[in-house]
């Protein structure tokens, strides 16, 4: 199914690469959608349905409880997301505004070519995940929290809406909101038959559809004969050497490492054109601003704890006496985890090299940092590029990512007033 969505969208000419003026930003807050097509989340219900359709409702009810689970539990989270499911559509509908509403394996470009708008019903893995098919900055995206007592819900409308989605509609019927350009990541892959690589769909892999071990290993060499598969990539011919642009974007984040985490990420960085580093590290991220408030926060921020002990060591080697009380560590601690954030609507990317090897041999210059456009070459040989959390793509020694962000790539959101 991934593989599928992802080359008819190579070839749908929707998608083709279009330049869009600088100015979008000014467009006039007009929504009169004739047709919404609504990504609805699979609910934990229905994941433990779907993913073992034998058992009967008392066998889930007992293999749920056998795992600390609570059926009963899961079943009022369900209905609580299809209740404020139908609140959206019923909301649409009543203003004749045509529905469609779908789950992810329904989620294919000729449905998503046929909505004026697109809206995404659950959390933000949903909004991610209905993002990652929009490739044209013409088609808006809007996030509804299914759940808001069990989801954040950074990247939808208000939680306030969540259950009375009729008075969020009213106002961009009304024309009472912005529009919010978030900027994603373009990824372009070069090396021996990049094209073929197939993705591997990661809800898939949690629903068992691959091994676990190594998800890539099926695809890594499936249109290769027994001979090509010994060939070390710098011994290939060099006429196989591909350039492809992944028909995906990435809004929040993307990461590239060897797949089983245990594992030593080898590979070699250069950014913004700057010479090539070789490193050895638990994987790369690099994030735009939507996701700087996300994963690569987590990675790179101070804790009260090590502001605390840094404090401390400040005053012992300065023999200074800088406050270490409640208020300062605190205040120390936000500006630092602050400054590691940046809007969503900036042409810019950060990057984080996770815990980076340093000794004699290796070294990490600049462990985190800003970037323009970033190069990377794999010299791994498990390793997989994963964008979003939901698609990850093979990318084993040799091969080449080049990450950047293009205006052109930007997504449209809106934000109410």
């Amino acid at each position: 199914m991934a593989r599928l969505f992802l080359r008819c969208m190579c070839r749908n000419k929707t998608f083709q690469r279009t330049f869009c003026s600088q100015n979008a930003q000014n467009d006039p807050p007009v929504f009169q959608p004739g047709k919404v097509l609504v990504l609805s989340k699979m609910s934990r219900f229905e994941f433990e349905k779907h993913k073992q359709p034998y058992l009967s409702e008392d066998e889930l009810r007992r293999r749920l409880a056998a795992r600390g689970s609570n059926y009963e539990g899961l079943m009022r989270r369900h209905k609580i997301h299809t209740r404020n499911l139908e609140s959206v559509t019923e909301a649409l509908r009543s203003h004749g505004v045509e529905v469609k509403v779908v789950q992810k394996h329904e989620y294919t470009p000729e449905k998503v070519n046929w909505a004026d708008v697109i809206m995404s019903a659950g959390g933000d893995g949903t909004f991610l995940m209905a993002a990652s098919h929009i490739l044209t900055r013409k088609k808006p995206l809007i996030g509804v929290n299914t759940d808001p007592s069990r989801s954040e819900g950074f990247l939808c409308l208000p939680k306030e809406y969540s259950g009375k989605f009729s008075q969020a509609l009213e106002r961009l019927l009304d024309g009472k909101f912005r529009w919010r350009w978030r900027n994603r990541i373009r990824i372009t892959l070069e090396g021996y038959k990049v094209s073929l690589i197939d993705p591997v769909d990661l809800d898939d892999l949690e629903l068992g559809a691959h091994d676990h071990l190594g998800p890539h290993r099926d695809y890594r060499y499936q249109s290769e004969s027994d001979d090509e598969r010994l060939l070390h990539p710098s011994e290939r011919s060099l006429d196989e050497t591909e350039t492809t642009v992944l028909p995906i974007r990435a809004l929040n984040e993307i990461f590239v490492g060897e797949t089983r985490a245990s594992r030593t990420s080898y590979y070699e960085l250069s950014v913004d054109g700057r010479r090539w580093e070789k490193q050895k590290s638990s994987g790369l991220t690099v994030c735009t601003g939507t996701g700087s408030s996300s994963w690569s926060l987590h990675i790179n921020q101070l804790t009260y704890q090590s502001t605390r002990e840094i404090l401390r060591i400040v005053n012992e080697e300065t023999n200074s006496r800088v406050s270490v009380d409640s208020d300062v560590i605190n205040r120390v601690m936000r500006r630092y985890n602050n400054s590691l954030m940046f809007d969503a609507s900036e042409p810019k990317m950060t990057y984080t090299v996770r815990d980076p090897i340093i000794n004699g041999v290796f070294s990490v210059k600049n462990p985190r940092g800003f970037a323009k456009r970033i190069a990377i070459r794999s010299r791994c040989w498990d390793a997989c590029l994963a964008v979003d959390g939901g698609f990850s793509f093979q990318f084993n020694d040799g091969a080449m990512a080049y990450l950047e962000i293009l205006p052109e790539d930007a997504l449209r959101t809106v934000v109410l007033d």
